[in-house]
Formats: C-alpha cells, structure tokens, sequence
C-alpha cells in the first residue's frame, strides 16, 4: 500500500507542476499540451487510488 500512496502523490505533484506551468508559457499549443499532461496524470492518480 505505501507504494501506490507514493506513486498517486507524485502523480499529483506533476499534475500541479504542469498546471502551474501552462499558466506560465506564453505559447497557446504549449499551454494546451501542458493542460493535457496534468488532466492525464490526474486521471492515473485517481486510477491508482481505485480499489482493484
């Protein structure tokens, strides 16, 4: 169980920091990419977080 803890508080951490970095670029496709990339490590946390 510590490790699927550790791996689902990574995920989130990365989702932040790509969130937190969209906000900063000043490029449309780049925000965009980046909105994308932490949608997607939100979605594996919450995966990871399900009971199998």
């Amino acid at each position: 169980m510590d490790k699927s803890k550790t791996l689902v508080d990574v995920k989130l951490a990365l989702a932040e920091k790509c969130e937190r970095l969209s906000k900063l670029s000043g490029s449309k496709p780049k925000r965009q990419k980046l909105a994308n990339l932490a949608a997607k490590h939100r979605r594996q946390a919450e995966q990871l977080q399900r009971p199998n």
